[in-house]
C-alpha cells in the first residue's frame, strides 16, 4: 500500500510540474529533462509513469473525463443530445479562459488521437431517447462526427476569445451535419426561443423560464452585446463618476440551455423567422421576443446626433463619463432633456464635479412634467439651491463643436448631454408592422405582434399605455412568460390579461435626497433616496 501511494505522489507532482511548466513555456517548448527537473526525478522514473511527453495530455484528459463521467450536471438520458454535447464541451474546455493554448492542445491531441474522448460520445449517443438518434442512425459514424468537428474546431477557432465562444462555434458545425444527415431541417434540435436584447425585460423572462419552467424540448439563445445584465437606470450615475461600473453589471442566470451569443441584431426577418447579426451568422427562431431597448431621438436638431453624448447605453454612458471627467475645471455642462433622466444626472453631476457651471435645458414650463406640479416645484427649487441654471421653455435649434443654441441663441458649452426623448432602435424602426406615433411597435392584448403570435416585443420598443420604463418591462415580461406557457400548453390564450399597475417611480436628487410618487402620493427629501436604493439593492440580490 505505501509503494502504490508513492507512485500516485510521484506520478503526480511530474504532472504538476509539466502543466506548470506548459503554462510558462508552452507544450512543445518545454523538454523532459525539465520537467523531471522541475519534478525533483529521474528521467527513468518519467518513463515509468509516461511513455512520451504527449502522453501527460492523454492523462490530463482522463482526468477531466473521469470528472464528467461523475458529474451530476449532464445527464445523457434526461436533456436532448444537443445539450449534453454542449455542456460536455463546456466542462472539458472550462480551462479555455485562464490556459487557451494548452487546453486546446490537450483536447486536440485527445479528439486526433486518443479513444477516451470518441468513447464519450458514444456513451452520449447509446443514452440519449431521441427518436431521430436511437436505433436509426450508425452511432460510431455519429461519435466520429462529433470527434472530427471537435479536433476541427479546436484548430480553426482557436483564437476565439472566451470558451463559450469556442463552443458555440464547434456546435455550429455539429448541428449543420447532423442536419444534413437527418435530411430534415432541426427536428432533432431543442426549439429555440430567442430573446434579443438583456434589458430588465429580456432578464425577467430568463429568471422566470429557468430552471424548471422552460419546456424540455426548448432552449434559449440570448443576443446581447455584452455579457452581463446592465442597470439602466443607473446610468446617470456612472456618467457622473459616482458608480463603478462594475456596480451596474448584474450576471445572466446560469443553464445548460440557455446559449448567449456576443453580437448586434442587423435585421429581423418576421416571414422568414430569422434573425441576421453582424457577424454573419443567422439565427432561426420558433418563438421571438425583441426587447433592444432605445435610442436617442434628436428631433432633427442639427449636430445633435455628432456633438452630444448619451447615457442610453453601457458604451455610450462610458464615453460620456470619460467626456466629463475630462472637461476643463470650472468649465461649462450643458444637459438637455428636464425628464428623470436629465434631473438624476444633472443632481449627481453637481456631487461628483461641484466646480462645473451646470446648465438643464427643458422645453416645458417647469421640468418633470410628468410629475405633479408641487414636486416639480420642489426639484426645482432644489437645483436653485445647489447652482444648477435651469432654462425652461428652451428650444434647442443647434449643436456644434463648443457651442449650444436656445431659441438659436448660442451658449458656450464644454459638453452637451442629450437626454430629450428617445425611439426604438433602427432595426426596430425597420420592421414592416404597424407603430404608433413614437415608433413603438402595436400589439395585442397577449404582447405579440398582431399575425405573429410567436413574436413578443418588450420593453422601450412596445406600444403600451404607461411611459416606458424597468418596471414596466419587467411586469410586461410576467405576462409574456404566462402567454407563452399557454401556448406551449396548446391551451387557448385570454382575450385580455391584468392591467399592469405601476407601483411608483423614484428618482434620485444626489446621495442624498430625491422624489417620487408612490400611487398618488408624492415623496420628495430622504425618504425616496433610502427607498430608492433600497429598491436598487434588493434587485440586484434577488438577480446577481
Amino acid at each position: 500500500m505505501a509503494v502504490l501511494q508513492k507512485k500516485k505522489k510521484t506520478r503526480l507532482a511530474i504532472l504538476n510540474a509539466a502543466v506548470a511548466l506548459f503554462h510558462q513555456k508552452g507544450f512543445h517548448s518545454t523538454t523532459v529533462q525539465e520537467i523531471t527537473n522541475h519534478a525533483r526525478v529521474a528521467k527513468g522514473t518519467f518513463f515509468n509513469h509516461f511513455p512520451t511527453k504527449e502522453s501527460i495530455l492523454h492523462a490530463l484528459a482522463e482526468e477531466r473525463l473521469l470528472l464528467l463521467a461523475n458529474s451530476q450536471s449532464i445527464g445523457a438520458g434526461s436533456q436532448p443530445l444537443l445539450t449534453n454535447i454542449r455542456a460536455s464541451l463546456l466542462y472539458l474546455l472550462e480551462d479555455y479562459d485562464i490556459h487557451p493554448t494548452l487546453t486546446v492542445l490537450i483536447w486536440k491531441h485527445a479528439a486526433e488521437h486518443e479513444d477516451s474522448l470518441l468513447t464519450h460520445w458514444k456513451q452520449l449517443l447509446e443514452e440519449t431517447k431521441e427518436e431521430w438518434v436511437a436505433g436509426t442512425i450508425d452511432h460510431s459514424l455519429l461519435a466520429h462526427i462529433i470527434n472530427s468537428h471537435v479536433a476541427y474546431g479546436l484548430h480553426a477557432f482557436r483564437h476565439e476569445p472566451t470558451c463559450i465562444g469556442l463552443v458555440e462555434k464547434i456546435m455550429t458545425l455539429v448541428e449543420t451535419s447532423f442536419g444534413t444527415i437527418s435530411k430534415r431541417r432541426r427536428p432533432f434540435s431543442m426549439k429555440k426561443l430567442v430573446v434579443l436584447g438583456a434589458g430588465y425585460g429580456g432578464m425577467r423572462l430568463l429568471q422566470r423560464l429557468l430552471p424548471n419552467d422552460l419546456p424540455k424540448d426548448w432552449e434559449i439563445i440570448l443576443v446581447d452585446q455584452l455579457p452581463y445584465h446592465c442597470l439602466k437606470t443607473e446610468y446617470y450615475a456612472l456618467a457622473a463618476g459616482t458608480a463603478s461600473d462594475h456596480h451596474l453589471r448584474v450576471s445572466f442566470p446560469e443553464d445548460e440551455r440557455l446559449r448567449i451569443k456576443y453580437a448586434t441584431v442587423t435585421a429581423i426577418h418576421l416571414h422568414d423567422s430569422t434573425i441576421d447579426l453582424d457577424n454573419g451568422e443567422s439565427i432561426p427562431f420558433d418563438k421571438l421576443v425583441i426587447g433592444l431597448g432605445c435610442t436617442d431621438n434628436f428631433h432633427g436638431v442639427p449636430g445633435a446626433d455628432q456633438y452630444t453624448y448619451s447615457i442610453q447605453t453601457m458604451g455610450a454612458t462610458r464615453r460620456t463619463y470619460e467626456a466629463l471627467n475630462n472637461v476643463r475645471p470650472e468649465g461649462v455642462v450643458s444637459i438637455v432633456g428636464g425628464g428623470l433622466s436629465g434631473v438624476e444626472l444633472a443632481s449627481e453631476l453637481r456631487e461628483s464635479r461641484p466646480d462645473l457651471t451646470i446648465r438643464l435645458f427643458d422645453r416645458g414650463d417647469y421640468i418633470l412634467s410628468m410629475f405633479p406640479k408641487k414636486l416639480s416645484t420642489y426639484v426645482q427649487n432644489w437645483f436653485v439651491e445647489h447652482g444648477v441654471d435651469v432654462s425652461n421653455n428652451s428650444n434647442i435649434t443647434k449643436v456644434e463643436p463648443g457651442a449650444i443654441y436656445n431659441h438659436d441663441e448660442r451658449i458656450a458649452t464644454d459638453a452637451v448631454i442629450w437626454t430629450a426623448g428617445v425611439q426604438p432602435v433602427d432595426v426596430v424602426r425597420a420592421l414592416d408592422v404597424e407603430k404608433d406615433r413614437s415608433g413603438r411597435i402595436v400589439l395585442t392584448p397577449q404582447h405579440f405582434i398582431p399575425d405573429h403570435p410567436d413574436v413578443f416585443v418588450v420593453g422601450d420598443c412596445a406600444s403600451l399605455p404607461h411611459a416606458p420604463s424597468a418596471q414596466l418591462a419587467e411586469s410586461q415580461a410576467e405576462q409574456i412568460v404566462t402567454i407563452l406557457k399557454h401556448q406551449w400548453k396548446g391551451e387557448a390564450l385570454p382575450e385580455t390579461l391584468p392591467r399592469i399597475k405601476l407601483k411608483g417611480v423614484l428618482g434620485s436628487l444626489g446621495k442624498k435626497h430625491g422624489f417620487g410618487m408612490m400611487g398618488e402620493r408624492p415623496l420628495t427629501g430622504r425618504v425616496p433616496r433610502i427607498l430608492k436604493s433600497g429598491v436598487l439593492w434588493m434587485y440586484k440580490y434577488h438577480s446577481g
